[in-house]
């Protein structure tokens, strides 16, 4: 019985127990009082009890009905907070970019986010259990051992999609208590790390190629040093070839300490470009100029097809880097009589300008394409090397065009020769405001582009 109850049943007790000593009283003190004055006298009294009742009880319902408000108030606060509360975690864990899954002690998925279900492949389907995610056996390791020893696990898993889209993921899994005394589930956070294991293999196989590129030259150097010391340097005429030989070596660790230098310096953002409108048939003749020995020697024919009129936007001397790094590959790279032709044109929206050097030479087999870009990335390693390459030309190339907001590619098919496409985007240049005609320039950063 609730305490409303009780009161009722007290007051309606209270009330016949007072008209019960109300009716003694009366008969003891006037036993002769008519029948008709008795009436009215207690009607005069039961109506006068019956208002201060009717008072009492109409207080006591606005009494409840306030605190039925007043509760059902606070319950849709309580509601509203709730709803907030849920749609707040729903938002975060919506909203972070780490996968999250959260399951209860059976394995039952709670939460999962769209991210999981990116990077685990699980779609949109329907994700009720654990095994509905993944089946990874790594991954039910690491949330059955949270569950058994309330500690924190850590596990490496991959994920595949498609045959090209394979995924490398670290998760982190740690108990969910919602009190102290039992774990309820696994907080599960997964993290890509994809990227972060290629670009160590990228440097890891750039120690290695920089070791080894090194270590030929030095060990050249090293030998016929000894051998002048061991006395050969009494034989004039060897004596000198081996100190050609030396110096050949040199030169070529010090190509290669310019160029490692030069392409850190241009990843690491402390290039910063003038850009400026330039007249590209005349810095393609320069170029032409610089490297003509090298292409008499090859027998190769250099051929600079650009309009006189047709002009760029670039730093001058990052535009002249990228020619001359691409006319040098294309005279080491060609056959003898073969030729060398720099084209270039702009769309119609004259939004960038394309510049393609083309060869004539063995071309490059399919497979070797998605990767002449990289650092020390040779198609024919002995090749190269004879003719003094330092295998960072082509990564040069690549950063310097999107150092400038472009980027470089290759079309190439063996036996037909290659063409290497730098695409340089069109800027807006104000003119000088000084009474002699200065080239317009724009700064540059690398770093603030990337």
């Amino acid at each position: 019985m609730t305490a409303q109850g009780r009161k009722i049943i007290l007051a309606a007790i209270a009330v016949v127990t007072f008209f019960a000593a109300y009716e003694t009283v009366k008969t003891l003190l006037f036993p002769r009082m008519s029948v008709v004055t008795s009436h009215i006298i207690s009607t005069i009294v039961v109506g006068v009890t019956t208002v201060f009742i009717a008072r009492y009880v109409f207080s006591q319902q606005m009494h409840l009905l306030d605190e039925r408000q007043q509760t059902n108030e606070r319950l849709q606060e309580a509601l509203a907070k709730s709803e907030r509360d849920e749609n707040l975690l729903r938002s975060i864990v919506a909203s972070v970019a780490e996968g999250l899954v959260i399951t209860d002690r059976d394995s039952n998925v709670r939460i999962v986010n769209d991210a999981a279900r990116t990077l685990l492949s699980a779609g949109q389907r329907q994700v009720i259990r654990l095994t509905d995610i993944s089946r990874d056996p790594q991954l039910h390791k690491a949330f059955s051992s949270v569950l058994a020893t309330g500690e924190r696990a850590e596990a490496r898993i991959e994920t595949r999609s498609s045959e090209n889209d394979r995924r490398i993921l670290r998760l982190h899994a740690a108990p969910l208590r919602l009190t102290h005394h039992r774990i309820d589930g696994v907080v599960c956070a997964f993290i890509d790390v994809t990227e972060l294991e290629r670009l160590e293999r990228v440097r890891q196989e750039f120690l290695s190629n920089v070791s080894h590129e090194l270590r030929t030259p030095l060990a050249a150097i090293t030998a016929y040093a000894e051998t002048l010391v061991d006395g050969g340097i009494d034989d004039y005429e060897n004596s000198l070839r081996f100190l050609y030989t030396i110096q050949r070596n040199v030169e070529r660790m010090k190509a290669l300490v310019n160029d490692i230098s030069e392409l850190s310096a241009i990843e690491s953002g402390a290039v910063r470009l003038m850009i400026e409108r330039l007249p590209l048939h005349y810095v393609v003749n320069d170029v032409f100029s610089g490297l003509a020995p090298r292409a008499a020697k090859h027998g190769v024919s250099l051929h600079n097809r650009i309009a006189e009129d047709f002009q760029v936007t670039a730093d001058r001397r990052r535009l002249e880097q990228i020619l001359i790094n691409l006319v040098d590959n294309a005279i080491k790279f060609n056959r003898p009589g073969g030729n060398v032709a720099v084209t270039a044109q702009a769309p119609e929206d004259k939004t960038h300008q394309i510049i393609k050097v083309c060869d004539t030479g063995p071309g490059i087999p399919a497979e070797h394409l998605p990767r002449v870009f990289e650092r020390f990335y040779r198609v024919d390693k002995a090749r190269s090397r004879e003719a003094g390459g330092t295998g960072l030309g082509l990564a040069i190339v690549k950063h310097l065009a999107r150092a400038h907001g472009g980027e470089a590619h290759v079309t190439s098919e063996a036996g037909m020769g290659s063409e290497f496409t730098v695409k340089l985007p069109e800027r807006a240049i104000a003119a000088s405001s000084s009474d002699q005609p200065q080239p317009a320039r724009e700064t540059a950063s690398y770093a603030a582009k990337h």
